[in-house]
């Protein structure tokens, strides 16, 4: 089997990387959004892109020099941010990799044709159903038929795709459905992941599988085998796979960063999601990211990080925070 990084974000082999969650606004209203974001098509000026041009570029300019090598892009929904592509050419002005997470609603022929031109990496595409009635429920209002349209002229334009598509109640028994939606699209990737149970995904338990989690695993190793000569097909937190340096330590705050709407900094995205306090103070609008990596929050992260190294503890912080309440234990998936 594939030996896989045990990290949810993948950071580069050489460089930095930062997920960049650009706004908090999305014109949907999905049941299990991580980052709790508003139903709204107007996009808040209090948020950090919105500053002027000169200083965003003066802090893209000082993450290149820090070693940032990967921006992935996030929301909310980033293409309800007006100045975007200005956004967007400034990051790869640097020569660096620029991937976009986007639920594909808003992007038509002439966005498309932007992003192509822009050579964007990659663009993540979330579609949570083969069917537009699976799809529609979670996400909170008749978009499916659009997205597909619009992931067809991303093909059309040769844009870098991925299809992600989160595992649930409604969908557990359809996966290689979803499979097979996919190649028929054309989709070089689809890539399966889990609910988090933080954002608005806490007050929606039922969309849970009631499936257990390890016979879902089995059957996406087999769906794996199965279709490898058509397209590929990941998962991350696999129960069973062979994880590369699980006792490494963890790359946040080191070679992976989050950065907020307000352009607050912290080591992880997900960590920031459970833990406030590991979200710093200051912001972009006041300093560069050098200075805040030495801040007190980063600190604190940076002890616990060094005490499960000598305790032992294996894998994932956040997942050991999550499943047991506390960083000083065991990623069980990894056990």
């Amino acid at each position: 089997m594939e030996r896989i990084p045990f990290c949810l974000f993948t950071p580069p082999q050489k460089g930095k990387k930062i997920v960049w969650e650009i706004t908090s606004q999305c014109n949907m209203q999905c049941k299990h959004c991580c980052s709790n974001a508003f139903n709204s098509q107007i996009v808040s000026l209090n948020e950090f892109i919105f500053l002027n041009q000169k200083l965003l570029e003066r802090r893209i300019n000082e993450m290149v020099s820090f070693g940032i090598k990967e921006f992935y892009i996030s929301g909310g929904e980033p293409f309800l941010v007006k100045n975007i592509f200005e956004f967007l050419k400034s990051l790869k002005r640097k020569n660096t990799k620029v991937s976009i997470a986007s639920s594909g609603y808003f992007l038509k022929e002439n966005v498309i044709k932007k992003l192509s031109n822009l050579k964007i990496n990659l663009l993540h595409i979330s579609v949570d159903g083969h069917l537009a009635r699976i799809h529609n429920s979670l996400r909170g209002g008749n978009f499916f038929n659009r997205i597909i349209k619009n992931i067809n002229l991303m093909k059309k334009y040769k844009i870098p795709l991925r299809i992600g598509c989160i595992i649930w109640r409604e969908n557990e028994n359809h996966l290689e459905e979803m499979v097979k939606l996919c190649t028929k699209l054309e989709i070089e990737e689809l890539r399966f992941s889990w609910l988090v149970r933080v954002g608005r995904f806490k007050k929606h338990p039922e969309l849970y599988p009631k499936r257990k989690r390890l016979a879902i695993f089995k059957e996406i190793k087999n769906l794996q085998e199965k279709y490898r000569n058509n397209i590929k097909i990941t998962a991350h937190r696999m129960a069973g796979a062979e994880y590369n340096n699980i006792s490494q330590l963890c790359p946040a705050g080191d070679k992976l960063f989050f950065l907020n709407p307000s352009g607050k900094l912290s080591p992880c995205s997900w960590i920031a999601k459970i833990d406030s306090k590991l979200l710093t103070k200051k912001s972009l609008k006041e300093t560069d990211i050098a200075t805040l990596t030495n801040s007190k929050e980063f600190l604190k992260f940076k002890k616990i990080i060094k005490e499960r190294r000598n305790k032992d503890f294996k894998g994932c912080p956040f997942i050991a925070k999550y499943q047991n309440g506390s960083y000083y234990s065991n990623d069980n998936l990894l056990n």
